[in-house]
């Protein structure tokens, strides 16, 4: 196959990440992991009926947190691990974080063997603050990501969250996702799930929420407000951001909660 297409841009003194295309999506460039075969790996890759897919743009929520009944070992590879060999060789049920658009991610024909797919959307205002200098760019724009997955809202196998119904009743999401995944849980389950996820319960365990960035440095939650945009947005980049994003939902039936308040302490 032919070696991967590297892209870097530069805009005066700013330097970005490098990044490569995979499947025509950019994706942050980790050399020493992105797998070459990935395109092909991808379009052989087979999924099973009881696959539960978490999926997101970059930033919006990192939901594997919110399922405290799932070990660790089941959410992420090894260094060094292939994809495409780590997951076939995975026992079921098998659960995928992705960040991969619809039209990329694998979804079978036969809807026997589809499996679940739970998306997770948030408001574009705070992914931004979120994400800023992170992986910039990767995975395309906001509401390309995001609009083909509420496209499809409907469809048996797709639960579309929003990050701020989360945030706002988590316990009711939970129950909705455990009815989603045909796993009912109890009302008492249910009650311990929502607490240990609280912020006050996950700064408990710190060791599962810190990942590393490019330079090897770790990055901890941040705060995960609903309206934290709002410390950093210059009403005039609300206004731009408003024309080039937020006008795209007009029409589809998707809103947001941008928040009114930025004293809320939560997670992410």
């Amino acid at each position: 196959m032919a070696d991967l297409q590297i892209v870097q841009e530069k805009d005066g003194e700013f330097t970005g990440p490098r990044q490569a295309l995979l499947c025509g999506v950019r994706v942050t460039y980790y050399e020493p992991n992105v797998d070459k075969n990935f395109e092909e790996d991808l379009s052989r890759f087979e999924t099973r009926e009881d696959d539960i897919f978490i999926v997101t743009y970059p930033k919006s929520e990192s939901i594997e947190r919110r399922y405290a009944h799932f070990e660790k070992s089941q959410l992420c590879m090894k260094p060094g691990d292939e994809p495409a060999v780590a997951l076939s060789s995975r026992p079921s049920p098998r659960l995928i974080k992705s960040h991969l658009p619809y039209h990329v991610l694998p979804m079978s024909e036969n809807e026997t063997s589809r499996g679940k797919y739970i998306y997770v959307a948030r408001n574009p205002k705070d992914v931004a603050v979120s994400y800023y200098m992170f992986v910039s760019r990767s995975y395309g724009l906001w509401s390309d990501h995001v609009l083909p997955w509420w496209e499809h809202r409907n469809d048996p196998h797709i639960l579309f969250l929003k990050y701020e119904d989360l945030k706002k009743d988590l316990r009711s999401n939970v129950r909705i996702i455990s009815e989603f995944l045909k796993r009912p849980l109890s009302e008492d389950m249910i009650t311990k799930i929502a607490h240990q996820c609280t912020f006050d319960e996950m700064k408990k365990n710190t060791e599962s929420f810190i990942v590393q960035n490019i330079d090897a440095k770790p990055l901890f939650l941040r705060k995960g407000q609903i309206g934290d945009w709002r410390n950093y947005f210059s009403e005039e980049l609300s206004k731009k951001f408003d024309e080039k994003l937020v006008s795209k939902l007009e029409g589809g039936g998707l809103s947001f909660d941008f928040g009114t308040s930025v004293n809320d302490d939560n997670d992410d």
